[in-house]
C-alpha cells in the first residue's frame, strides 16, 4: 500500500470519526446521569434532516453563512428529541430502551415523509453551500477537506472529561447514575440533573447528525447515519464510559468506515468491506463487556417516594 493511500485511509476515516466521536460524548454523559438513549440515530438523522433544510432555506440570503446557522439549527433539534426523551424517562418513567427505539421508527418514517413532502423527492434535499473546510491537505483535492468540526471532535472529550471530574455539576450527574435515592436524600433534584445532562448530551449528538448533511454532504441524503448511531452507542460501551477511552474506540470505528469507503468496491470483497466497521464494532463489544461495569442506575427510572 503506497503512502499516499495510507493518506488517504487515514483522512477517509477521520472523517467519520467526527459523528461517531461526537455522538459517542453525548450519549456517554446521558447515560452517567442514568438516563440510556437507545435513540442516537434517530436523533442525529432529524437533526441531519433539519440542518440540510435550514441550510437550503437560508442560502439564498445568508451565501456562505447558512451551514452554520443550519449547524445551529441541528444542534437545538438533538436537545428537544433529547429532552422529550429525559422528560418521558424522569417525569413519566416510561421504558427508555423502548423510547429510543420509538425515536428511531419515527425519525425513519419523518425524514422520508418531509423529503416527500417538501421536495417532492424520496432520496436527498437539494445541494446547499457545504461548511468551508479550514484547511486542505495537498494533493487529496476535495478528499482532502478538514472541516472545522475534525478538529472540536477532538476537543469535546476534554470538555467532556473535566465536566464530569472537575465540576460540582459533573459530580452530582455521577452520582445521580450511580445511586439516585442517596443523591435525593442528600438534597440533589434527581430528575432536573438527568434532564439537563441528557439535553447536553443531546446537542452533541445533533452536532454529529448536522456534520453529516453540512460538511460530509451539502445535502441530506436518505438514511446517512448508516447505522453510526448505534456504532457511538458500541464506543461508549467499549470505552467503559470513559472519555479518552471512548473517543480511542470511536477512532478505530471510523478508521474501519474508511477502509470501506475507500476499498469497498474491491472486487470479490465488496460485502465484507461494506460489513467490516460493523463487524469491528461486535467484536470489540465482545471482548470488552465482561470487564465493564456501566453506571449503576443506567436505564432505571427512579420514583422519588
Amino acid at each position: 500500500m503506497a503512502t499516499s493511500d495510507i493518506v488517504v485511509l487515514v483522512v477517509l476515516g477521520l472523517q467519520q470519526v467526527v459523528t461517531i466521536a461526537l455522538a459517542s460524548q453525548g450519549e456517554l454523559l446521558s447515560e452517567k446521569s442514568g438516563i440510556m438513549n437507545i435513540g442516537i440515530e434517530g436523533t442525529m438523522l432529524i437533526s441531519a434532516f433539519m440542518a440540510a433544510y435550514v441550510n437550503w432555506l437560508l442560502g439564498p440570503t445568508f451565501g456562505t453563512s447558512s451551514p452554520y446557522l443550519a449547524l445551529f439549527a441541528g444542534i437545538l433539534t438533538g436537545m428537544l428529541i433529547n429532552f422529550v426523551l429525559a422528560f418521558m424517562s424522569t417525569k413519566l418513567h416510561v421504558d427508555q430502551v423502548i423510547a429510543g427505539i420509538g425515536i428511531n421508527v419515527f425519525a425513519g418514517g419523518i425524514t422520508v415523509l418531509a423529503l416527500i413532502k417538501i421536495f417532492g423527492v424520496y432520496d436527498s434535499t437539494p445541494l446547499a453551500y457545504a461548511m468551508p473546510p479550514i484547511f486542505t491537505i495537498p494533493g487529496l483535492s476535495s478528499t482532502g477537506n478538514v472541516s472545522p468540526l475534525e478538529i472540536f471532535a477532538f476537543i469535546v472529550p476534554v470538555f467532556v472529561y473535566l465536566l464530569l471530574n472537575k465540576t460540582t455539576f459533573g459530580l452530582h450527574v455521577k452520582a445521580v447514575g450511580e445511586n439516585p435515592k442517596a443523591a435525593d436524600t442528600a438534597g440533589l433534584n434527581v430528575a432536573k440533573i438527568r434532564i439537563f445532562a441528557t439535553v447536553l448530551g443531546g446537542a452533541m449528538i445533533g452536532l454529529a447528525g448536522s456534520y453529516l448533511s453540512i460538511s460530509i454532504n451539502s445535502s441530506f441524503i436518505k438514511g446517512t447515519t448508516r447505522g453510526l448511531g448505534f456504532i457511538a452507542l458500541g464506543a461508549v460501551i467499549a470505552g467503559a464510559w470513559r472519555p479518552f477511552v471512548t473517543l480511542g474506540f470511536s477512532l478505530l470505528f471510523g478508521i474501519t468506515f474508511g477502509v470501506y469507503i475507500e476499498y469497498g468496491g474491491m472486487q470479490g470483497y465488496t460485502y465484507l468491506l461494506n460489513a467490516l466497521p460493523y463487524l469491528v464494532t461486535v467484536m470489540a463489544l465482545a471482548l470488552t463487556t465482561k470487564r465493564l461495569r456501566p453506571p449503576t442506575a443506567l436505564g432505571t427510572p427512579y420514583k422519588k417516594e
